[in-house]
């Protein structure tokens, strides 16, 4: 008997241990002692700021950016300030996860995964206003006692005006590659523009679920005029979330795989390109159509006035 219930107890014992590695290899290796939190400042707009986010060791860490207190030196209350920006960070996890619970979404992210980051991080900050001063800001955090474990990375920036400058774009392809160029009134390139771009097949559009809902309650639309509408509703909700925006600077070369079909420009295909300024909000939004015939472009169709974009979508 007395041999049957060490064996019990041994596999218990090893459920437990198993059980036990299974969860920890669930969650990211981390450190608290000696971290670093590295920031360099990419590109400075005004609407957005771009940032490069890296650590000396493997550890979870907070990045933010606000307004200047006023009245408040961040340097000699460090500690201070810290703490009430990870409270902060972990009130909006709060109401965040209690509004997906109140919806029966009961599979919510812990607050390391959502709230904080780790590795390597490229994060645009945007929804800046023009020639205004911020604070970009990260320091390390260890997740369980919610504690700032490091030093604070501080670093005061100031927007850019806002520009109201005659900026267009000038779209080409050559062979499979589609070429960007963003330039002013006197046909220079504009390497300080900051804009977005991206190119669909029709095909790839028409096979969407979204847009065959479209089209079917606006009957009264024509095929070409639903993908045309489509798309600018498709590319304006991928234009607002940054990690899908991919901002561009200068010159902008990309091969053309067919983004979501994994295809390369098909011969008798129609496909459409948007691009779009984005400086804090969508500035003279560019749609291109062309048609491929195998080695160079039917007919482009363009329209340059954001105003007309909008005017395009379908009216409530």
């Amino acid at each position: 008997m007395r041999t049957k219930i060490y064996h019990w107890v041994v596999i218990y014992q090893l459920v437990i241990a198993a059980v036990l590695l299974c969860s920890c290899g669930a969650e990211a290796k981390y450190e608290t002692e000696g971290v670093e939190v590295r920031m360099d400042i990419k590109n400075i707009s005004a609407g957005f700021i771009e940032c490069d986010f890296s650590t000396n060791k493997d550890a979870y860490y907070l990045i933010a950016i606000c307004e200047p207190w006023e009245d408040f030196n961040p340097a000699a209350n460090s500690k201070q300030f810290m703490q009430l920006a990870l409270d902060s960070a972990y009130a909006e996890y709060l109401l965040w996860s209690n509004d997906l619970l109140r919806k029966k979404e009961f599979n919510v992210a812990p607050f390391a995964s959502h709230s904080l980051q780790y590795g390597s991080e490229k994060h645009f900050f945007t929804g800046l206003l023009p020639n205004k001063e911020y604070w970009v800001f990260c320091f390390p955090v260890d997740p369980i006692k919610m504690k700032p474990v490091g030093a604070l990375n501080l670093i005061p920036v100031k927007t850019l005006e806002d520009s109201n400058m005659n900026i267009h774009f000038e779209y080409r392809i050559k062979g499979n590659w589609d070429y960007i160029y963003p330039v002013d009134a006197t046909g220079k390139i504009n390497e300080q523009f900051p804009y977005i771009a991206t190119t669909r097949d029709s095909i790839t559009l028409v096979m969407d679920s979204n847009f065959i809902a479209i089209k079917d309650s606006k009957p009264d639309y024509t095929f070409t005029e639903m993908v045309v509408l489509y798309f600018v509703q498709w590319s304006i909700i991928r234009f607002s979330i940054p990690e899908l925006a991919g901002v561009h600077y200068g010159v902008y070369a990309v091969k053309n795989d067919g983004f979501d079909s994994n295809e390369i420009f098909q011969k008798g295909h129609t496909y459409f390109t948007a691009i779009s300024g984005y400086d804090g909000s969508f500035k003279q939004t560019t749609i291109y159509r062309f048609v491929w015939t195998g080695d160079s472009c039917k007919y482009y169709f363009c329209d340059t006035d954001s105003a007309n974009i909008i005017n395009l979508l379908p009216r409530e």
